[in-house]
């Protein structure tokens, strides 16, 4: 395999490139040709004439294009230019796919895609499909079920196309067909193509976790925690509804964990109700938080990846990385993208959204940078242990200060989050035997009733407390109450939930036990107690009254028939276990 790539400053330049004599015996020897085209200022009336001049003097080509918020030749961000890459495979095969996408068709369009894919007649394996549709006008998870499920051994990896020219229109391009909604997927077949694709993130929380409450449709966040989601940027980063709104927003994405994954997800306009158009998915229910960019943990996850793509020592490199890096980066924006051109040919794009991942890993990212080496068969050269160089931040004192005041946030979040923590902790736990208090154990309660499985409770009270308490002094009456609260601990565990009910009652939710079952533990609490020694009060006992729920009754009633058991046990000698 070989990767040329050129930097051009108008569509006529890829003349001069395709009368090389050079490209053109490349493209003659080789069994397939890739040839992409990655720029914001493309007119798409100019899309066909451009095939037929590439399959003129390149007749095998593969021709694929996308619109782009910035390029990167050479590791190296270039603005106002057109970037295109030459991929010349010796053995490999490539099939161009592709479909426009009406908006909620994206489903069927995958389905296409993936019977397209799997229809083709080829000998040689998959080994990864290249992905660029128009993220901004789609639902990119409705796209990529069919991907996730029937194709899940084969790494998908692309991008969305995006634009800082054209009015901010954004559009893709397969062969001579020009999508301004739509997908078209590269797929590589070799039995000697080996593809390794890895992303990095490198931004960090900054908010408490935050619960998505509502959506409008997959990529409409409307509340988080019930409160409009635009509010809750209002209320922590002053952010308004303004010309500068989705540049502001690229700094300070969402984050939240699926599967293993750490996701961003960036919004991209401000309803008037509130609510957030996003670039890629969110789900009722997932917690998400506000994030920022560390400049240190960005460049250093760079490396990291670039270091991954030395040992595997590819012949050609495409990258894709999110717009808000380049927004947030700035001035230090090659930092992070130098050191490719250090390890192999390397070109690419900056994106509304990145393709990532394989089966069920398999989603749009964002924030995300995602690299992706090519080579064929095993390269000649031995292994040579020269690691790509080292961005220094010193190089750019503004990231410096960034960075040490993100370091600052950072540090100051975790100490809020350690301290929430621990007042949670404190909110549910009796300050004095350590177990579930009754707050926690009403809130337990009712969660175990609205689940509808099937539940028993044990009400216990210790015998003659108040005498041991006259006896002996309270404070032996706490050492007492904590001896039976670690008893319960640990006779429970695993089996229920116990709490401290008030004074010297306790309570134990049994979820998934029934009544005779519930009573046997009692039982067996019942004689530990008897047999422990509580020090100067000796042996000390207690009453037990079980119950199990009814489907459809109230907490109340649950309650009531448990404390009627344990007067029951009390009244007729104590020390013993009453099932209602």
């Amino acid at each position: 395999m070989l990767q040329l790539s050129y930097n051009l400053g108008s569509l006529q330049e890829i003349d001069s490139c395709l009368q090389d004599v050079g490209l053109q015996q490349h493209a003659s020897r080789s069994r397939s040709t890739l040839v992409q085209i990655f720029a914001s200022r493309i007119d798409p009336q100019q899309v066909p004439g451009l095939h037929r001049r590439i399959a003129s003097c390149m007749p095998r080509a593969v021709v694929a294009g996308i619109t782009t918020a910035g390029e990167i030749h050479e590791g190296e961000s270039v603005i106002r230019r057109i970037v295109v890459v030459f991929s010349f495979f010796e053995t490999s095969e490539l099939q161009l796919v592709s479909y426009g996408c009406e908006p909620e068709k994206e489903r069927e369009v995958g389905r296409r895609l993936v019977d397209a894919i799997r229809s083709e007649q080829a000998a040689a394996p998959i080994k990864g499909i290249q992905l660029y549709a128009t993220t901004q006008r789609m639902n990119a998870a409705g796209l990529l079920e069919d991907l996730q499920h029937r194709l899940a051994e084969i790494p998908v990896f692309g991008a969305g196309a995006s634009a800082y020219h054209n009015h901010g229109e954004a559009w893709i391009f397969a062969g001579e067909k020009v999508y301004e909604e739509g997908v078209a997927a590269v797929v590589f077949r070799g039995k000697e193509l080996e593809i390794e694709a890895y992303p990095c993130l490198g931004w960090e929380p900054l908010s408490r976790a935050m619960t998505v409450t509502e959506i409008e449709s997959p990529t409409v966040l409307k509340t988080l925690d019930h409160i409009p989601a635009a509010h809750v940027y209002e209320k922590y980063l002053g952010i308004q509804n303004d010309d500068n709104f989705f540049k502001n927003m690229l700094e300070f994405p969402l984050m939240l964990k699926r599967g293993t994954a750490a996701l961003a997800r960036v919004p991209l306009i401000r309803r008037a109700n509130g609510s957030l158009q996003m670039v890629a998915d969110l789900h009722v229910g997932e917690q998400v938080r506000i994030t920022y960019g560390n400049p240190k943990h960005i460049i250093e996850a760079a490396y990291d990846l670039q270091q991954k793509l030395t040992e595997f020592r590819p012949q050609g490199i495409l990258i894709y990385s999110c717009y808000c890096r380049q927004v947030y980066l700035q001035e230090g924006l090659n930092l992070e993208t130098q050191g490719f051109r250090q390890i192999a040919p390397s070109a690419g794009f900056y994106t509304y959204g990145e393709f990532y991942g394989q089966g069920e890993e398999l989603v749009l990212h964002n924030a995300t940078m995602v690299a992706v080496g090519m080579r064929e068969g095993t390269p000649a050269d031995p292994l040579i242990s020269k690691e790509p160089e080292q961005a220094r931040l010193s190089q750019s004192e503004p990231m410096e200060m960034t960075a040490r005041l993100a370091r600052f946030v950072g540090v100051v979040v975790e100490e809020l989050e350690q301290a929430n923590r621990e007042l949670q902790e404190m909110m549910q736990a009796d300050g004095l035997t350590g177990i579930y208090n009754r707050r926690k154990m009403d809130e337990l309660l009712g969660e175990a009733i609205d689940s509808g499985e099937s539940l028993s409770v044990a009400l216990l009270d210790i015998d003659w407390f108040k005498r041991i308490n006259d006896t002996y002094g309270h404070l032996c009456g706490d050492e007492v109450l904590k001896r039976t609260a670690a008893i319960l601990r640990e006779d429970v565990c695993g089996a229920g939930e116990a709490g401290r009910w008030g004074g010297e009652e306790f309570l134990l939710l049994l979820p998934n036990t029934k009544a005779d079952e519930a009573a046997a533990i009692a039982e067996r609490i019942r004689v530990t107690m008897e047999q422990t020694d509580f020090g100067a009060p000796g042996s000390v006992t207690a009453s037990f009254g079980v119950t199990a729920a009814v489907p459809g009754e109230e907490i109340r009633q649950l309650l009531k028939r448990a404390d009627e058991a344990l007067y029951s046990a009390k009244h007729s000698g104590r020390n013993r276990v009453v099932l209602f």
